[in-house]
């Protein structure tokens, strides 16, 4: 299948740089809590400096390849917030502005994606507890890094436990008790397994936290309506919070059948086979994420097809 990529699209690529990783560059270096407690957290301040100083690394290869747009791991600082073995990650502000400042300079976009172990629809205080924690440390990440409004970090709306109702009500209760500067960072995303575009969407409008469109997602539990009726509502958050929209772009596992389980179907292939149909009716600039095995490589692929 032919792939034309429009002109408003920057496309990135997610945490490591395959051609990187080979010489052992790369921002994920983590540890064994058994080791973490052998060695201690010394070592994992030594592994998170690393982490660090390959970002910058890592942003200079893509701005090389005219690569504007990075999603940053988040195992960049290894059980830094650990509930006995945590710590403050100030040690490393010197490295994580150097690395912001080139990607100031340079307008690359940096964003993370927290784990979907982060919860805040959970009906259990202490996971929304923990994953409060862990979404001030993103914060603080990108604002050491001296990063503006759209570095954005990004979740899903989570379980469902036996209500939707409810746990949406959670949702919205535990986004508006977040840091102010926790929350203006947020970014909502649909997921394969609960919650849709149609969903989401009145909490994004109602708490004023934008909404990633993930296609892929959407293709394995849509929303009542094509995506592209939402578009209208989607992108008005974005633009309410004067960030810049973005959207995550994947295909399924070549081979994989619409009939194949969740589990077959949410798989992620190599490289971007084809764009979704109603992505490519945006025309105003967009950020477009590749969510693809092969990282920058999908990236580069499209150019050629482009």
């Amino acid at each position: 299948m032919t792939v034309t990529v429009p002109e408003n699209f920057n496309l990135g690529y997610a945490c490591i740089c395959t051609e990187l990783r080979k010489k052992n560059v790369f921002c994920s270096r983590t540890l064994r809590l058994a080791t973490l407690k052998v060695k201690g957290v010394e070592y994992a301040k030594e592994l998170a400096i690393k982490n660090v100083k390959d970002l910058l690394t890592i942003l200079e290869y893509n701005v090389k390849y005219e690569i504007y747009l990075m999603r940053i791991s988040s195992d960049i600082f290894p059980f830094a917030t650990h509930t006995e073995y945590g710590y403050s990650i100030d040690f490393a502000e010197e490295y994580l502005k150097k690395a912001g400042d080139y990607a100031k300079l340079n307008k690359i976009r940096i964003t993370m994606h927290p784990g979907q172990f982060n919860v805040l629809s959970s009906n259990r205080p202490e996971v929304v507890k923990n994953t409060t924690v862990e979404l001030n440390h993103h914060c603080e990440i990108l604002d050491l890094m001296g990063l503006d409004q759209n570095s954005v970090m990004i979740i899903h709306g989570g379980g469902v436990y036996g209500n939707k109702k409810e746990a949406l009500k959670r949702l919205v209760n535990n986004i508006n008790l977040l840091p102010h500067a926790t929350k203006n960072r947020l970014v909502l995303e649909n997921c394969e397994c609960s919650y849709t575009v149609e969903e989401l969407l009145p909490i994004s409008e109602e708490t004023q936290v934008p909404l990633v469109i993930d296609f892929h997602h959407d293709d394995i539990k849509p929303s009542k309506e094509p995506i592209d009726f939402y578009f209208d509502r989607v992108f008005k958050v974005w633009d309410n919070r004067n960030i810049k929209p973005k959207v995550h772009v994947s295909n399924t596992v070549p081979g994989v059948l619409p009939t194949d389980t969740i589990t077959k179907r949410r798989k992620h292939s190599d490289l971007i086979y084809f764009l979704h149909e109603p992505l490519l009716k945006i025309k105003f600039p967009i950020d477009v994420m590749l969510e693809a095995k092969l990282k920058e490589q999908a990236v580069f692929n499209l150019r050629i097809k482009k």
